[in-house]
């Protein structure tokens, strides 16, 4: 028996020539932008930016870029940051900070736990790191009144 060819797991299929290239800077943010630095404006490019990738074998990407934080924070997990340089990564995280963004905390501690581990993380990265895990906290912080 012959084993069927499986799909590569990178098959990331936007039409990147209607992409403009504010949307490929927009799946960058991630890398260089404090928690507290995403608004409205952003937001919407980013999400405009991952609105017409499709995905081949992840079936559970359109539920990521519809907001669906636990189906982006498996996506990157399973990818792992060995792919960190690849644009499908800066895609999936790209995702995960709008669910992040959008309140999730799981999301926000995920995106540290990226930054932190990401080949070369520097002082940079770790300060990046540590926007989002207080992103993630700020609301336990408010109940128990120690809001920074």
């Amino acid at each position: 028996m012959s084993a069927q060819p499986k799909i590569p797991h990178e098959n990331a299929i936007p039409d990147f020539r209607s992409m403009d290239e504010m949307s490929f800077r927009a799946l960058r943010w991630w890398r260089s932008t404090r928690a507290d630095n995403f608004h409205a404006p952003s937001l919407g490019q980013m999400k405009a930016a991952v609105a017409n990738v499709a995905m081949l074998a992840e079936p559970r990407w359109r539920d990521a870029v519809s907001g669906d934080a636990s189906a982006a924070i498996a996506i990157v997990l399973a990818m792992g940051v060995h792919n960190s340089h690849a644009l499908k990564f800066d895609i999936c995280m790209t995702a995960l900070v709008v669910c992040a963004c959008e309140g999730d905390a799981a999301s926000c501690l995920v995106i540290a736990w990226v930054l932190r581990r990401l080949p070369k993380a520097k002082t940079r990265q770790k300060r990046l790191a540590t926007s989002w895990t207080m992103r993630a906290m700020r609301p336990l912080l408010a109940r128990a009144g120690l809001e920074p």
